[in-house]
């Protein structure tokens, strides 16, 4: 490849970035410190490259803590509050009123870095979900992809719906009290341009040690040229340097303002130059790689790896019905695993074999068996009622009937078999969205994801039924 493709490859506001880094912030942005540049990646929009051999295990860069966006770096620079605003309320709240225009953010303090932050988030189901909600009569593309998606992830989507309320409550009121911010304001699509930097907040920030403990919501922050590398599930990937904050348990230094600088540690096996490198963003589920960051894994057997959690479905709001119809009865079932730590999390898994059903599910539809269906009241002597139901939780049993066995068996079956239905006619719909002339470059590959949900609901609940069927102990 030679240099000038190369140059022609390389994400536009590159130099600037660097640049950026250099000065005012003092990073040294020379080969042996910076050895990697973001150009095009191959069905992935951008990429992080190597431009030299980089040995394993060893400090790819160091972004100095003032060039990273988070709550510390922009505290000076915006009026205090009480309570004050979260991490994700106060960096989606500067991302709203630096929106780049044309390519570009007039942002003084963060322009550079802002101008390479995606253009938008079309592609991602929280905006369809969110545009059909205000527009839910449109026939937009938009609604026509909210209205495909599984149920599984409309239950996430739903979730992340009320915390982007929740935040975006927050940040008006605090813009009522400081209505001299939106002076700075670029363009008059406020709550659309507040959704687009909460995106980038939910998609690209990463763990980073800024308060005294570990659990505080506040640790993180978004990272210039970090957020350039794409996901992989297998290795070798780059991984983030432990800060001497986070190893200490202290929290940064009193006298680190910003915190610790984020050094990025290249992978575990040498790169070459010209080679792409990676991140693991989490071990995801693809429901929630999807939901959260707009795409999903290649379920290709190929493309997978040890450390890939497999086909995963989540029984949420199935197993949550099958209590509710059963009333009184129902609602104290209910009462009782969440009291014992069981309510929620039941989920379906076609590895390792054989497909399972996670134990909490097991758990859960042995209780909700206990009472015959007829009952329409709660036990008169409940402990001595739960007794055998507790002894399987304690290792006492090993089952509570083979009648009870049966039960949740048949139920667990008749549940995947209804998955199976609703995903093959999820297919269908999904296929017959048009992705015709016209269409935006991403539809092609959105409509793949969708398929690989559907899909994955099929071969994890086919799974299922055959272990069920060979009667394979769980």
């Amino acid at each position: 490849m030679n240099g000038d493709h190369l140059s022609e490859q390389i994400h536009p506001g590159w130099n600037a970035l660097v640049q950026w880094l250099s000065d005012p912030h003092c990073m040294d942005i020379s080969i042996d410190k910076l050895p990697v540049v973001a150009r095009s990646s191959p069905g992935a929009g951008y990429g992080l490259f190597s431009l030299r051999s980089i040995e394993p295990s060893a400090p790819l860069f160091s972004i100095p803590a003032q060039a990273l966006l988070n709550s510390l770096t922009l505290a000076p620079h915006y009026p205090s509050t009480r309570p004050k605003l979260t991490c994700t309320q106060a960096v989606s709240l500067h991302l709203m009123l630096h929106r780049s225009v044309d390519g570009h953010s007039s942002d003084p303090l963060f322009g550079p870095y802002i101008s390479v932050l995606p253009n938008n988030f079309d592609s991602h189901p929280f905006s369809w979900l969110w545009k059909k909600r205000h527009d839910p009569d449109s026939l937009s593309l938009d609604t026509q992809l909210a209205n495909i998606l599984p149920r599984r992830i409309l239950e996430k989507l739903d979730k992340m719906t009320l915390l982007f309320e929740e935040d975006w409550k927050r940040t008006q009121d605090y813009l009522r009290n400081n209505p001299t911010l939106l002076d700075k304001k670029t363009g008059t699509r406020i709550e659309e341009d507040y959704l687009w930097g909460w995106l980038n907040v939910n998609t690209r920030c990463v763990y980073h040690r800024l308060a005294k403990t570990r659990s505080d919501g506040d640790n993180m922050t978004l990272c210039p040229i970090l957020d350039f590398a794409n996901h992989t599930t297998k290795p070798p990937y780059t991984t983030p340097e432990t800060t001497r904050a986070e190893l200490w348990d202290t929290g940064p230094s009193a006298k680190k303002k910003f915190g610790d600088n984020f050094v990025l540690l290249s992978p575990s096996s040498a790169a070459s130059p010209a080679e792409e490198l990676y991140l693991k963003y989490g071990a995801h589920s693809s429901a929630t790689l999807f939901s959260e960051y707009g795409f999903v894994s290649n379920p290709d057997p190929a493309e997978q790896s040890d450390e890939t959690l497999g086909g995963q479905m989540d029984l949420g709001s199935v197993i949550e019905h099958l209590f509710e119809r059963r009333g009184v009865v129902g609602s104290w079932m209910k009462d009782v695993l969440i009291e014992e730590g069981y309510w929620g999390d039941w989920t379906l898994h076609s590895s390792p074999a054989p497909a399972h059903p996670s134990y909490r599910l097991i758990t859960t539809l042995r209780l909700y068996h206990l009472v015959p269906r007829y009952t329409q009241s709660i036990p008169s002597n409940v402990d001595a009622y739960l007794q055998d139901w507790r002894d399987t939780i304690l290792g006492k049993k090993y089952i509570i009937s083979k009648e009870n066995e049966s039960l949740w068996r048949g139920t667990l079956k008749k549940i995947c078999e209804s998955i199976v239905n609703d995903a093959v006619e999820g297919l269908g719909r999904t296929a017959a969205i048009d992705g015709s002339e016209g269409s935006p470059e991403w539809l092609d590959s959105s409509r793949t994801f969708v398929s690989w949900l559907w899909q994955e609901e099929i071969d994890v609940s086919t799974s299922v039924i055959g272990s069920l069927d060979q009667n394979e102990e769980f």
